[in-house]
């Protein structure tokens, strides 16, 4: 248990960290929201946090899933705001739901430790097995995370995350 504890801290520190800069995320098309989608990651970058969830809320209500995750990360890690879970589970969910990929690592890792919001292996089997099909930056990371918890779970889980993946699938009109 305690190696497969370091294992995931270190894909944690290794992969999601830098892939945060490596991932391209769905960035606003239109150029006023690109604007300030631009102006808030400039501001992150300088640790002026207050200014980049001055940028990011407004293009992050619109539904712009770059800035929900980037909202995420502020209220995770409590960057301009005071730490708040919940918050930053709930950006996640609005940005995981639009395919952000790193959106649904973050959320796994949530549900993988019931961090504000009851522990679900299933639900953070769900958002690995999503994030896995990214063939850029993330699938390494997810997959790896996702056998990791698969260790933990009944086939009927497995089974059970593997069904809401394709319903969600389904749903969202993605192919496999």
């Amino acid at each position: 248990m305690i190696l497969k504890r370091s294992m995931l801290a270190a894909l944690l520190a290794l992969g999601v960290a830098a892939t945060a800069q490596a991932h391209s995320p769905d960035v606003p098309r239109d150029p006023n929201q690109l604007a300030h989608y631009r102006a808030g990651v400039a501001a992150y970058y300088k640790q002026d946090y207050a200014t980049a969830l001055k940028e990011w809320r407004p293009i992050a209500e619109k539904g712009s899933s770059a800035a929900q995750l980037y909202l995420g990360f502020l209220h995770a890690n409590g960057q301009g705001v005071a730490r708040d879970d919940g918050a930053a589970a709930d950006w996640y969910r609005r940005a995981a739901e639009q395919d952000n990929m790193l959106a649904q690592i973050r959320l796994a890792i949530m549900y993988r430790r019931g961090r504000s919001v009851q522990q679900d292996l299933v639900a953070a089997h769900l958002w690995t097995s999503l994030a896995a099909r990214d063939e850029k930056h993330l699938k390494n990371v997810a997959t790896a995370l996702r056998q990791a918890l698969e260790t933990d779970m009944t086939p009927a889980q497995v089974a059970e995350a593997e069904r809401l993946k394709r319903d969600w699938l389904k749903k969202h009109r993605k192919k496999d």
